[in-house]
């Protein structure tokens, strides 16, 4: 307990003191760091196009891919230049480390003129050679009780480690890394607290690690790192994938091969960036996350309140649904019920023209407010969650409609049910890219319909 308090001590006292920004990584609220603890140089990382030459299949997937996009996303990189100019710089890093790992690691990282700036290997994002001279996470030796703020330690250079003990390369030296096979590996990105409040804004790890999944023994890499068809019966059976394939080349067959699309949810931006092969997938794995089912009485009655309700369950996803920035994701419920003649008798998960859900909808996700109490997706205003309404790992939510039957209706009434879903609300993408803004598509996660006889 004393330990405990004692970090906590340390904790408050580093992020509100001048020390914030210190001389070997100015504005370094982010946990990553190299093994001498010195900042190395971008010529120190090889360029992706070179591991190409041996790893053309891997290279291929990785190439528009999300991880490849990290720092040209347009939606990030509106969100971070607002943090930069609001914070005075403070989450330059916050963001660059997971975002930019060699533009942070090099301490090159710039602000100017409303752009941010560093090497072009700093803008391939996350990038085969930042994965692969990783040598362990250093969260047990920060101020993290777990992974997350990119805490990754690197030795850039000469070894490159990965998933097999027996590799070899006339290129470049090999370890293995057992780090890499796990989703605590995963965890140091996808797992983001708030620097000042220790606010979790972002705890995808966490959702995993007290689920089924990890219980047994699924990680992360055994669904985002696998073709599409695979990652959906590894998600929906809780079954080890198996996936034979080469690696590189000139190597042997594997048994299992690790595919590096890295396609979750975020069909939007690798579509604006033309990625479509990414975004596909990316549908593809939406519409396998969740099933409906719709519960109602046997018959209606004319003028009389009827009552129905919605059951949507997680079967494809080994964290919650929605997961990551939960205060900018919509996943809602689109509800219709019709009557035999096709008049709407009830509908709830609208859209105005302006391409807001309608108010009184059923959206899971979650609402972020500053200090004040206010709504806001700004990370670094966040200081808790109002509320968090997000569906667990093979967990199931109901929602409960009423409506009232019109005493001249007659015949059946048909119910649809439909699982929509949008990276981020129309007026997030107007407020980050203004006249630039596109019409953000939504996609049909899942669907079902019933009849039910009116007495």
């Amino acid at each position: 307990m004393k330990k405990q308090l004692f970090k906590l001590l340390i904790f408050t006292l580093f992020f509100t003191s001048s020390a914030y920004a210190n001389e070997k990584f100015p504005f370094f609220p982010s946990h990553i760091n190299t093994e001498s603890g010195q900042p190395t140089t971008p010529d120190n990382f090889e360029e992706p196009i070179i591991c190409s030459g041996c790893h053309s299949d891997i290279y291929n997937q990785w190439k528009g891919s999300m991880h490849s996009s990290a720092f040209v996303d347009p939606i990030f990189s509106a969100l971070w230049k607002i943090g930069a100019k609001e914070t005075d710089g403070l989450t330059n890093n916050l963001c660059g480390g997971c975002h930019t790992g060699v533009g942070v690691l090099s301490n090159d990282l710039t602000f100017k003129d409303n752009e941010f700036h560093t090497s072009d290997i700093g803008k391939e994002g996350v990038h085969c050679d930042l994965c692969h001279t990783v040598t362990r996470s250093s969260f047990a030796d920060t101020f993290s009780y777990e992974p997350a703020n990119a805490s990754l330690v690197f030795s850039p250079g000469d070894v490159k480690r990965g998933p097999y003990k027996d590799s070899e390369s006339p290129h470049h030296e090999t370890a293995y890394s057992e780090l890499h096979t796990k989703s605590e590996f995963c965890a140091n990105c996808h797992q983001v607290f708030h620097p000042l409040n220790n606010f979790h804004i972002e705890r995808t790890y966490d959702e995993w690690k007290y689920s089924i999944y990890a219980q047994k023994g699924i990680q992360c890499q055994d669904c985002h790192m696998m073709p599409l068809k695979k990652a959906i019966e590894t998600a929906r059976t809780l079954t080890k994938p198996v996936n034979p394939g080469k690696p590189c080349i000139m190597g042997p067959e594997r048994e299992n091969m690790f595919t590096h699309e890295f396609v979750g949810a975020n069909f939007t931006v690798t579509a604006l960036l033309g990625h479509e092969k990414h975004a596909g997938i990316a549908v593809g794995r939406l519409q396998s996350a969740a099933k409906l089912d719709i519960t109602a009485k046997s018959g209606f009655k004319p003028g009389e309140l009827a009552n129905l309700s919605v059951k949507v369950t997680n079967v494809g996803a080994g964290h919650n649904l929605p997961t990551s920035l939960t205060e900018v994701r919509q996943m809602w419920l689109d509800i219709k019920v019709t009557d035999a003649k096709g008049n709407i008798l009830f509908t709830s998960g609208d859209m105005d023209k302006a391409g807001n859900i309608k108010e009184g909808s059923i959206i899971f996700n979650a609402n972020a407010v500053d200090k004040d109490g206010h709504h806001t997706i700004k990370p670094w205003e966040i200081v808790r969650f109002e509320y968090n309404k997000t569906i667990p790992p093979k967990g199931s939510a109901i929602e409960n409609f009423a409506l009232l039957i019109p005493a001249d209706v007659t015949g059946d009434l048909d119910i649809k049910a439909v699982l929509k879903y949008r990276s981020y609300p129309q007026s997030v993408a107007n407020f980050l890219l203004g006249d630039k803004a596109p019409t953000l598509p939504i996609v049909n996660m899942t669907e079902k319909s019933i009849k039910v006889k009116i007495k």
